[in-house]
């Protein structure tokens, strides 16, 4: 593989070097120009490849002459004549040499480049991505989950920095608040990419903030990079690193922003966060290319403190702009537009997801789950460790994906290409039924006592969950009700009604026991079924589970289309004192027609019938505190109305 030297105006390839040759070819990209320079021994012939150049070259008599060149054509360099290559278009030379590749003394060079080898250019550049903060800005957000792995478009917001930084950076992540699910959502979404992750010590409070979670990454940082902050989302491709440059965008409240002040071409001032700003703001998006400035900057000004966006102080040494307090430290420093999304607080968060509009996949929660999908992968987070649900993997085999990545909190398998059986043909949500139902007639071979696990599963479990929405909800919710014009009494007198040993004690204990058997977790693919999204545990076992169960989830997703649900377009639930009214989308022709398979499959295969309706309202029970946007309150009066119907 050849070596890459990375330079100001393009980069050179070696393909050899030995004690007699070096061989490269090298890449000018238009408009750049390599230095004014000589060498005192080292001898090269260049052939233009590709391109067009003028080419400075001193001639015997020491007047250096200016040529036009075009591919095909070349010229020899003998030392100590000066010589320069000026890219009128991009360009590709062939050079031949000495292997004195070392040699070059700059007489002129556009970046103020020293003579002789200068060893940033032998490393590969680098990105640093700051995502150590709590997002306060965020508020409720980030209660879960670090901003960087905030949803947008189906992936993490950090994922988009990634995908537009490329393939041959370095990418250097500072971590702190929840940390270790930042660095398992990386190595999962994106395993190609050379990561080094460097944690902080303390991310909140006085003294914390950007400028001291980049100097914890500053030995790695010794090279020319771009650095940028985890909530800050551009659509343009990054620029080269071949100059500092600051990223900008427009804006009419100086105070609220760093911003600069632009001169021909150049940024000439900075100021931050003041009324006497300048127009256009700095994103948080900047090409570090005079690395050793840079740092000396941050040092110098680390006594001036970090006055966040509502004028507070955050101490000293915590501020990464206090680096531009002088630009003129610097050997030039450009502005670059970007089209930019501030994606820091709640609503330019919400304004960007309108933005990034894509295909949901399941229905918007509030207990910090998350599903992505990067680089064809389904990668699943969760607040507790995943340890059982990859276990359970394991378990059902065939029936679902393989894992690709197993870490603490996250995991992640290949996306599987079909269609959901919500999105799929009746025909085919009427073969899954006929298909289950025998699946679930061989796992009646078990002869396990499953009793205590589904005490604790459908009961224990249904009064924790009931307890969670009631704190929440109106007191009215407790009451008798009315719902859709109907009276129905409160809902601890339909719990109490319940048959708990037909619950506990008929059971189809099965090890391919899935845990949300409702359409949307069941691919259709162009040979069988596949199944996504499956449970970790039923009761105290990673194990075992009740058939039982995955046949209320898959009658509750037919009594009620999960998939319309994720549209709050396709729903209305109304509270008015202890009065409900609600209703939602539903294909009721479908509906049932599939109900009547169902209840024609039960009977079939001799399942209880009164059970699966039962589970199916303690589900919609269970669901309701999982949810928001009214969706809550629509499950919990749904299910009322379900436990009413069993008492007929």
């Amino acid at each position: 593989m050849a070596k890459i030297v990375n330079k100001p105006w393009g980069k050179e390839e070696w393909l050899e070097l030995n004690e007699k040759y070096c061989y490269k070819r090298i890449y000018i990209n238009k408009g750049h120009k390599t230095s004014y320079q000589y060498h005192n021994f080292k001898r090269e012939t260049n052939y233009l490849i590709e391109g067009t150049a003028e080419v400075w070259l001193e001639n015997d008599k020491g007047v250096v002459e200016k040529k036009i060149m075009n591919a095909g054509e070349f010229f020899n360099v003998t030392p100590p004549k000066k010589h320069r290559v000026i890219a009128l278009t991009d360009i590709i030379l062939q050079e031949v040499s000495t292997p004195e590749v070392d040699d070059v003394i700059r007489i002129e060079d556009d970046s103020n480049r020293p003579s002789g080898r200068l060893e940033h250019e032998h490393q590969k550049p680098a990105i640093c991505i700051l995502t150590a903060g709590v997002g306060s800005r965020l508020k409720h957000l980030s209660k879960h989950v670090n901003k960087g792995l905030l949803p947008l478009g189906n992936k993490a917001i950090i994922s988009h920095m990634i995908e537009k930084t490329p393939t041959n950076y370095d990418i250097i992540i500072v971590l702190g608040y929840k940390g270790d699910t930042v660095r398992e959502y990386c190595n999962a979404a994106h395993p190609d990419r050379n990561f080094t992750f460097v944690t902080v010590d303390k991310y909140s409070g006085k003294g914390t903030g950007p400028g001291y979670s980049i100097k914890k990454a500053k030995k790695y940082l010794q090279r020319p990079f771009i650095w940028t902050t985890a909530d800050t989302i551009v659509l343009d491709s990054l620029p080269k690193i071949n100059t500092n440059w600051l990223g900008i965008y427009p804006t009419s409240i100086p105070q609220l922003y760093s911003t600069v002040k632009i001169e021909k071409e150049n940024i000439v001032d900075f100021k931050n966060k003041s009324k006497e700003g300048y127009k256009y703001a700095f994103i948080g998006l900047a090409g570090v290319y005079d690395y050793n400035t840079f740092w000396e900057q941050l040092d110098i000004n680390e006594n001036i403190p970090w006055i966040n966006r509502k004028g507070v102080s955050m101490g000293e040494g915590s501020e990464i702009v206090s680096a531009y307090h002088d630009v003129s430290k610097y050997t030039t420093m450009k502005p670059k537009e970007f089209d930019w999304y501030d994606i820091g607080t709640i609503e330019n968060y919400i304004k960007a997801q309108k933005s990034f509009t894509t295909q949901k996949y399941g229905i918007p929660k509030t207990n910090g789950q998350f599903l992505y999908k990067v680089n064809n992968m389904c990668i699943k987070m969760f607040q507790e460790p995943v340890n059982s649900k990859c276990h359970r993997a394991n378990n059902l085999g065939d029936l679902v994906p393989k894992l690709r990545y197993k870490g603490n909190n996250i995991f992640a398998y290949d996306w599987v290409d079909g269609s959901t059986l919500y999105e799929s043909k009746l025909d085919d949500k009427v073969k899954f039924i006929d298909w289950i139902g025998k699946e679930i007639k061989i796992s009646q071979e078990l002869d396990i006592n499953i009793s205590a696990d589904c005490q604790k599963f459908y009961i224990d479990k249904t009064q924790n969950r009931l307890k969670k929405y009631l704190e929440y909800s109106p007191n009215t919710m407790q009451g008798e009700l009315v719902i859709n014009s109907q009276k129905y009494k409160p809902i601890h007198y339909y719990l109490d009604q319940i048959n708990t040993n037909l619950l506990c004690n008929v059971t189809i204990p099965t090890i391919k026991w899935h845990g949300d058997m409702q359409f949307d977790n069941i691919i259709k693919t162009t040979e069988d079924f596949k199944f996504i999204d499956w449970r970790d545990t039923f009761g105290d076992s990673i194990d075992y589970g009740d058939a039982y169960y995955d046949l209320a989830k898959l009658y509750g997703g037919i009594c009620m289309n999960y998939s319309y649900m994720k549209d709050e377009k396709n729903y209305s639930c109304i509270i008015e004192n202890n009065r409900i009214e609600f209703s939602f989308r539903m294909d009721e022709v479908e509906k049932n027609i599939l109900q009547q398979k169902f209840k024609s499959m039960v009977e079939d295969n001799g399942y209880s019938y009164s059970k699966i309706k039962t589970l199916t309202a303690l589900i919609y029970l269970n669901m309701a505190p999982l949810h928001k946007n009214g969706l809550d309150n629509l499950l919990f009066a749904n299910a009322i109305t379900l436990l009413d119907k069993l008492n007929d």
